[in-house]
């Protein structure tokens, strides 16, 4: 039993001589493939070239009124007669509604009455004056109550005009909010008027898209409401201030909208078509997260990786638009990334190299 014991353990002993003789030698190999480069790590390279694009931003915008007010009364006074209907289209100057003005109009013929009255005594005065009758300071106290009985005249004349609520400018009306009869007073609305004829849609844009938009770009827009239709537009203003929570800038468009299809308050998805433009491109595929930052593998002299920090901007339908960190002429890794690391050295077994007019999309 103890001879038995004996050779167990020393066959254990020459077992684990043995394990540690292979991991020994397994160890060593990787250590010379690394130090020796006898058996480097495979990728894919590609060439970093300056490429033309064509980019097509997209947004979701709101619709709204080229011109949107409340219509309102200014003074208190009862509804005599209304012109219109519910959602009426009308034109800058049509009557919508008048409001009893009787009181008014014997205000405003007492007050013409004491107006011509005014001007006969002022006129006589103005005789006795001139043989010097009377005193100066006399001739001015009746010039006075002249210009007080104009302004009294001119007064009632306003609350006249007031007491007739026309259209501002052409549109279309909203619902009614009152009827013959109602009292209205100063800030009642009594219904709503838009131009839709052309329409207005805010989009945010994202800060990194400042420098490709500006005044008149075309865009065009659409609907789900309306299924295969396209509305053509221009940009028309540009915020002055970006967004210091969501990072982006208030953009207008105004649109045509002839057939009065698009309404006030419509999503509307947008495109925004950009000049032809140079930018440095490289694969999607060549780039690695790690949070918010973007790294790619440079191929350095000896075919060694450099793991590199990245700024992107734009992702063009398989491409990455690169703002900074790399120049043309760079070679990065492309397929082979999730098996290297910084400083390892490689072999390359394809060398890509990209056109210098590529033509991508961005959304």
């Amino acid at each position: 039993m103890k001879k038995l014991t004996e050779k167990s353990i020393l066959l254990l002993i020459i077992t684990g001589c043995f394990l540690a003789f292979l991991i020994f030698r397994v160890y060593k190999n990787i250590s010379g493939t690394r130090v020796t480069g006898q058996k480097q790590l495979i990728v894919s390279t590609e060439l970093v070239k300056t490429s033309k694009t064509q980019t097509v931003l997209e947004f979701i915008g709101t619709a709204v009124s080229n011109e949107s007010v409340d219509i309102t009364s200014s003074i208190t006074q009862k509804v005599s007669q209304i012109n219109f209907s519910d959602c009426d289209f009308v034109k800058k100057g049509d009557v919508l509604v008048q409001l009893n003005v009787e009181k008014q109009k014997a205000v405003q013929k007492q007050a013409e009455i004491n107006l011509q009255e005014q001007q006969r005594e002022l006129i006589r005065l103005s005789s006795l004056k001139d043989k010097k009758i009377i005193a100066e300071k006399e001739y001015d106290l009746q010039n006075t109550k002249l210009q007080d009985a104009q302004a009294k005249l001119a007064e009632v004349e306003e609350e006249i005009k007031e007491g007739t609520i026309v259209a501002p400018f052409d549109g279309m009306l909203g619902i009614r909010k009152i009827s013959v009869g109602s009292l209205l007073t100063p800030g009642t609305i009594i219904t709503t008027i838009d131009d839709i004829k052309k329409i207005k849609v805010d989009f945010p844009v994202p800060e990194k898209y400042l420098s490709l938009i500006n005044k008149d770009c075309k865009i065009t827009a659409t609907s789900i409401a309306i299924p295969n239709k396209k509305f053509y537009g221009i940009v028309q203003a540009i915020s002055p201030r970006i967004s210091p929570t969501s990072r982006s800038i208030s953009v207008r468009g105004i649109i045509e909208n002839e057939e009065y299809l698009l309404r006030p308050g419509m999503m509307l998805n947008v495109t925004m078509q950009m000049q032809d433009r140079n930018v440095l491109l490289i694969p999607e595929n060549s780039i690695s997260n790690v949070g918010e930052k973007h790294f790619v593998f440079l191929i350095e002299d000896g075919n060694r990786v450099k793991q590199k920090e990245v700024e992107i901007g734009q992702r063009l339908s398989g491409f990455v638009e690169i703002i900074c960190g790399l120049k043309a002429g760079d070679s990065v890794v492309t397929d082979g990334i999730v098996k290297i690391s910084d400083g390892d050295i490689v072999e390359i077994s394809s060398r890509h190299e990209k056109s210098n007019n590529v033509a991508v999309g961005a959304s």
